[in-house]
């Protein structure tokens, strides 16, 4: 796992929290560090999973990336708001699982 990859993800999961805190109820709560938080832990514990179980598609990435950060949205949107409703959290990560579907990661030979 790069760097660069890890990155991209913690911006992409910060991004999609950021614009759902506008469209849905349950996110609203986030502040931007918080949002700055739950982006880098999503990316960190992304590259932590994939390191330890080697999902060999695209597909079994993106999965692991959607309940991550379904998981991680969850239980940050439990901790400032009180009772988030599941459906954004679900929401949240298959915006994020849809962009790593849209940009793979390239796998050099």
């Amino acid at each position: 796992m790069k760097l660069g990859r890890v990155l991209l993800r913690s911006v992409v999961a910060f991004v999609v929290l950021f614009l759902l805190g506008y469209l849905v109820p349950g996110f609203s709560g986030l502040t931007f560090p918080l949002l700055t938080m739950v982006g880098i832990l999503v990316g960190v514990v992304a590259a932590l999973v994939e390191r330890t179980t080697h999902p060999h598609s695209v597909r079994g990435r993106a999965l692991s990336l959607f309940l991550i950060t379904a998981a991680v949205a969850y239980f940050f949107s439990w901790l400032a708001v009180g009772r988030p409703p599941v459906a954004s959290a679900l929401i949240a990560g298959g915006l994020v699982a849809l962009v790593d579907l849209i940009y793979p990661e390239r796998v050099q030979t």
